[in-house]
């Protein structure tokens, strides 16, 4: 996409965002308007009379409900025993969980028991109800409902919940008792301030109820300055009465401040959008140039750069994508050229060994027939030197082709401990010449599958290797074998000069070397065995402190072969 095409497409997205932002906003200013006048239209007098007459009626079905509970209490509370003082003894056990039963609902705090003079006797339960509370409710006048009276509520205090007292003269038909006493129900005062507050919900109006003494109370049971503003007034009951206040504020068409208001978040909006659509323009643009120039680096041939990471961006998902496809780039390219320099390399082998080989049997064969028949001591030495260095190259030659076309493993089971051991023997005088020490850290159990002469092969080459990197004083070498984490690992272990940084990344090129006598193919060959036994090799180590090769095997293999 050419930049003029991005800005193309920069100026379509900003203006589709201003369409699709700016519409809703024009249509809920018109909404908003249309609400307040449907409100006004539909908060009329009548309805207004009809939710009213809605709360009346719950009201009174409110407290007729507790009535119908106090009947069914008086049918089984018909023993003379239960009104009087300790009349709580006289409760049977069913009795007493008849009155829990009542007393469990929200709204009911208990049910309190009087003579026929309307004494207060006793409660339940105990704490719910008190001579001191029922001599607060008769400051205030009774209010009849039905067949009951309506004391309180008592006066608002912050220690105790108000209260109601529902109370009803009982029919002594059923029982012998010459007068007849009382029994009352406690109410929740808030359960009957609270059934009003549906007529609030809009706002337009705030709902009072009004109680004997000329107290108002809001919808949770606070009580509120009697001087309140009244707009409406509807009787309860008797000295009960539903009070409203309208809210101006709330009730008010809407004005010219409030279009303005819309105007202002119209064009805020617009500002807003146009700054953001700046800043994502600018982020996306910034990312896209720092993805664009690190493909251009892998395009280049730049395949050990990472994509540098843009976590919390746009490209947080493709920019690994990326990464990894240079990754998987790189491993094919290093693979075939891998194969290409094996290729070759078997090729050159093939050719060295016919070309060379022969020529050098026939000069060894001559040289070895002159060592026997010379007298002269000092060009036997000579012959026999030349003998070594003909054995030189074919060790050169045999090394060229062991890295180019190695030989197929054979698999078989291997003793570590036992391999150690016979590996140790063979190298044990070129140590002490060293004098270098080699120890063995080895689990007797442990085996493994693979070629023993590839894996004597490459123990060989390293330790030699560790032995050729000692200090003049010596040092120590070891030869560990242990498990870790489903893999068999054979360790050499030394503490010679190790390799510097600097050479770490070379160590495995064929024909790399330190050595004025090396051919540099001794650990790349140790690479490739290791790969055809289905092993990996790695390679650890510090300047001056020493070196480790680890040579790690799949455990499951021994393993299977173990329940076959």
């Amino acid at each position: 996409m050419s930049k003029h095409q991005s800005k193309r497409l920069s100026n379509r997205y900003l203006l589709l965002s201003l369409v699709v932002a700016l519409i809703p906003l024009l249509v809920f200013s018109g909404l908003y308007d249309a609400y307040l006048h449907q409100l006004f239209n539909r908060i009329t007098n009548e309805q207004l009379s009809t939710r009213v007459a809605t709360i009346q009626n719950e009201f009174q079905a409110n407290l007729r409900e507790r009535l119908y509970q106090l009947d069914v209490l008086t049918d089984e509370l018909d023993n003379a025993e239960t009104y009087k003082i300790d009349g709580a003894g006289s409760l049977s056990a069913e009795l007493q969980a008849l009155l829990r039963i009542q007393t469990d609902l929200k709204s009911v705090y208990g049910i309190a028991f009087f003579d026929e003079h309307k004494k207060f006797l006793w409660s339940f339960p105990e704490y719910a109800y008190s001579q001191s509370r029922y001599a607060q409710s008769l400051i205030y006048p009774a209010s009849r409902f039905e067949e009951a009276e309506v004391y309180g509520p008592e006066k608002y205090s912050f220690d105790r919940p108000s209260s109601v007292l529902l109370l009803k003269k009982i029919n002594t038909s059923s029982f012998a008792i010459e007068h007849a006493p009382y029994v009352g129900i406690i109410l929740r005062f808030n359960s009957l301030t609270a059934i009003p507050k549906e007529l609030g919900v809009e706002g337009i109006y705030t709902p009072f109820l009004s109680v004997p003494g000329n107290r108002l109370f809001d919808i949770v049971g606070q009580p509120i300055d009697s001087e309140t503003s009244i707009s409406k007034s509807y009787d309860l009951l008797p000295k009960w009465s539903l009070k409203l206040r309208q809210n101006m504020e709330q009730s008010n068409p809407p004005s010219a401040i409030m279009r303005y208001w819309l105007i202002l978040l119209v064009l805020l909006t617009a500002a807003g959008l146009l700054l953001l659509h700046w800043y994502i323009s600018k982020r996306l643009n910034r990312q896209l140039d720092n993805l664009i120039k690190s493909v251009e680096n892998v395009a280049a041939g730049d395949l050990d750069s990472p994509v540098p990471l843009q976590p919390g961006t746009e490209l947080e998902r493709l920019i690994p994508a990326i990464d990894r496809m240079r990754l998987q780039l790189h491993h094919v390219i290093e693979s075939s050229v891998e194969m290409e320099r094996q290729a070759s390399l078997g090729q050159l082998a093939a050719g060295l060994a016919h070309d060379i080989r022969n020529p050098l049997t026939i000069i060894s064969m001559t040289i070895r027939t002159l060592i026997k028949r010379e007298s002269n001591q000092q060009h036997s030495e000579m012959l026999i030197m030349v003998e070594e260095e003909i054995e030189r190259v074919n060790h050169v030659i045999e090394n060229l082709l062991n890295y180019a076309r190695p030989t197929q493993p054979t698999l078989e089971k291997i003793t570590l401990l036992e391999l150690f051991e016979g590996i140790r023997a063979l190298v044990d005088a070129s140590a002490k010449i060293q004098n270098v020490i080699i120890r063995l850290e080895c689990d007797p159990t442990l085996e493994i599958l693979a070629d023993l002469s590839h894996v004597r092969q490459i123990l060989m080459n390293l330790i030699l290797n560790a032995i050729q990197a000692m200090p003049t004083e010596g040092g120590q070498i070891t030869l560990f074998g242990y498990k870790k984490e489903g893999e068999i690992i054979l360790s050499v272990q030394d503490n010679g000069k190790g390799i510097s940084a600097s050479l770490m990344s070379r160590i495995s090129e064929p024909f790399f070397t330190t050595k004025s006598t090396g051919t540099g193919l001794g650990l790349a060959i140790c690479h490739v065995l290791a790969k055809s036994n289905n092993a990996e090799l790695f390679v650890e180590s510090q300047e001056n402190i020493g070196t480790n090769v680890q040579l790690h095997f799949k455990n499951d293999r021994i393993e299977e072969d173990k329940y076959e």
